[in-house]
């Protein structure tokens, strides 16, 4: 690292984002000393890169169910949708490294977790600061996953990064809010719907022959990462759903005063149907993330601008 940063010593760099992001790239006055690389992790849909309306002052995104033969089963409208990153990694491609300073940083993670990424807001805890990335083209990100165990710190400030009344305490992935739509032939009016996972995974964003993006010295190189939350749900990619496993057949459970609710969790009292519906959401996870350099500094990431690994979900 040290040789890293007396590359860049003398560098300055302006951070010119506001809560989307956007940025001056031609400024270079006010980033830290030798950081040049900003990232960014947020949630979309296929639709849509801007969050739907709020219901009740509360954030809120509508993701699209899609059944195993391709049709719209129905919708889920998130007021919570969370994910716990432990790291996150650049990589070049082995053609490009060819120098001792390349090579160190492939070794290194730029990021050092947790963070707890709201895919909602699109807001990260603690803040991702900026880094100093060597300048070259990046055709891989390895992000991974990990349960939030609850003796983790926030380092902004000290406190504990997520406590047990935290929605996302002892997982990874938790999502909430109401589904709409059809299980099992019947209707179903904005029900709660849930879905937990406690998993450790790595996920790597990297396909050969991708164009990824190119970081520069003399800008503000600002990067995102995009899950996109209806392909979560898309229950028609062959590749990831191969037993041809369909939403509608979930077991919907009923509380105590009968009212129904939708939970989705690696838990033994799970049917045998929701495990496997979890198994496919799991397995779209990976294929439903994009990204890229954010070059018309609008603070989202444009078809134009991602990575080219166009997810086998058609899109």
């Amino acid at each position: 690292m040290k040789n890293l940063l007396n590359l860049f010593l003398g560098v300055t760099f302006l951070l010119g984002m506001a809560s989307c992001n956007k940025t001056d790239s031609n400024a270079t006055d006010t980033l830290p000393q030798g950081d040049n690389t900003v990232l960014s992790i947020q949630g979309v849909t296929s639709t849509t890169q801007v969050k739907s309306a709020s219901i009740a002052s509360t954030p809120t995104i509508s993701i699209s169910i899609t059944g195993k033969d391709s049709s719209l089963i129905g919708t889920a409208t998130l007021t919570q949708a969370k994910i716990a990153v432990k790291e996150i990694q650049f990589n070049m491609p082995d053609s490009e490294i060819d120098n001792e300073a390349e090579m160190e940083q492939e070794k290194e993670i730029e990021f050092n977790g947790p963070y707890i990424v709201d895919l909602i807001t699109d807001s990260i805890t603690p803040e991702l600061k900026p880094v100093a990335l060597l300048p070259g083209t990046y055709t891989g990100i390895k992000l991974k996953l990990d349960k939030i165990e609850g003796d983790e710190t926030n380092e902004d400030d000290g406190s504990a990064l997520a406590t047990e009344t935290d929605s996302i305490y002892q997982h990874s992935i938790y999502l909430e809010g109401t589904y709409t739509g059809v299980i099992q032939q019947q209707k179903y009016d904005n029900i709660p719907f849930t879905v937990k996972y406690d998993m450790d995974k790595e996920i790597n964003f990297n396909t050969n022959g991708t164009k990824g993006f190119k970081v520069a010295l003399d800008s503000v190189n600002n990067i995102i990462v995009a899950f996109n939350l209806d392909d979560w749900f898309n229950f028609a990619n062959r590749e990831t759903n191969p037993d041809h496993v369909d939403f509608s057949d979930l077991t919907v459970q009923t509380d105590a005063n009968g009212n129904p609710y939708i939970l989705i969790e690696k838990i033994e009292q799970q049917s045998d149907v929701n495990a496997a519906v979890q198994e496919v959401i799991e397995h779209n996870l990976e294929m439903s993330t994009r990204y890229g350099k954010d070059e018309d500094h609008d603070g989202h990431l444009g078809n134009k601008e991602d990575d080219d690994t166009a997810n086998d979900n058609g899109e």
